[in-house]
């Protein structure tokens, strides 16, 4: 046997469900996320991707080398971790046969790296400026990269 409610009672639930759903707008695409594998794909269509890519100093000839890596909706520079830069998410779009991405990377002891980049045909080409700041002086560096996917 069903037990029903009133009508006011059901009125405040669906105001409730609402209210709830409007505050935690992220909820319901993240539970989708995790039903289904092609919806985190489609969030994150970079992820299980790594790169290796040439880099130099904006203006200049490559003088580094650089992995990128993409996994979990997170973004690494592997050539910045030993200067304390982690992880950290990046957001993508995608733009015909291109996917663009930007991500932001934070070191407690070297500053901010700020990461553009476009992915096409298994090829990579960004930019990161680095920014470090004291009260004294300010490092702001620009960089480039250019490389392709990792087999």
């Amino acid at each position: 046997m069903i037990a029903l409610l009133p009508t006011t009672s059901l009125a405040a639930i669906a105001i409730a469900l609402i209210s709830v759903t409007t505050m935690v707008g992220a909820v319901p695409s993240a539970v989708a996320a995790e039903a289904s594998p092609s919806a985190v794909t489609a969030l994150n269509p970079l992820d299980g991707k790594s790169f290796i890519a040439q880099s130099g100093e904006k203006g200049k000839q490559a003088s580094k080398k650089d992995t990128f890596v993409f996994r979990e909706g997170r973004f690494l520079s592997e050539s910045c971790t030993p200067y304390g830069f982690g992880d950290a998410p990046y957001h993508a779009t995608v733009d015909g046969a291109a996917i663009r991405f930007h991500a932001e990377t934070h070191s407690p002891t070297h500053g901010t790296m700020v990461w553009d980049g476009i992915v096409k045909n298994n090829f990579i080409e960004a930019t990161s400026i680095w920014t470090r700041e004291r009260w004294y002086w300010k490092i702001k560096r620009e960089y480039w990269f250019s490389g392709q996917l990792k087999k």
